[in-house]
């Protein structure tokens, strides 16, 4: 297979990685406002939330692999630090959360709120959103160090900015839920940027 072709794939693989975060971003904003409901945790929210959490790593999988591609066809160091990034904040938020946000039987509340989620639980759920925070600010930090590299220089620019803010609500765990909006839209423009790659490449 030929360079061209093969930088092809990986920026296509990195357009259908921003597709499946878009997905992925609609489930997380919708559990990011569990906090500020009125509502018993349950099992289906649970259910809800894993499925959320895993299509986010497939996608930022996807997604790192595309940054990967900038530094293996136009020698951009910070690609490496995308796609190792994206995979190692993207299990620890799902590891985190699956310990942490299990619901147990019995809380303080029962039989009110029947499931109860502990103090520790939350913290490790906190500690996962602020790693993936983190990596939503080190990827828009190489949209813009790689804009000049891409064929929508101006779109890369404006995704990186929207992923640096998207980045700092998700790590602040009662705004997670503009977080993930703000990458909702970061996500929708990284894969028009990433799609424009895979067809303008050599």
């Amino acid at each position: 297979m030929s360079s061209g072709r093969a930088g092809r794939g990986l920026f296509a693989l990195g357009g259908i990685g921003a597709i499946i975060l878009t997905v992925a971003s609609v489930i997380m904003a919708v559990i990011g406002l569990w906090p500020l409901w009125i509502l018993s945790y349950s099992f289906i929210w649970y259910l809800i939330l894993i499925t959320g959490l895993v299509l986010l790593l497939i996608g930022s999988i996807f997604v790192g692999i595309a940054y990967y591609a900038f530094y293996r066809h136009f020698e951009r160091p910070i690609g490496i630090a995308g796609l190792v990034f994206g995979v190692i904040c993207s299990v620890a938020l799902l590891v985190f959360a699956v310990i942490g946000m299990f619901p147990t039987t019995y809380g303080p509340y029962y039989p009110y709120y029947p499931y109860y989620l502990s103090p520790f639980g939350l913290v490790l759920y906190w500690l996962g959103l602020l790693l993936f925070g983190t990596m939503l600010v080190i990827w828009g930090v190489a949209s813009i160090v790689i804009r000049k590299s891409t064929s929508m220089p101006g779109l890369s620019l404006a995704t990186g900015i929207m992923l640096i803010v998207a980045g700092c609500f998700v790590a602040s765990f009662f705004l997670t839920f503009v977080g993930f909006i703000l990458l909702l839209a970061a996500q929708i423009m990284n894969a028009i940027v990433f799609l424009k790659m895979a067809v303008s490449q050599n």
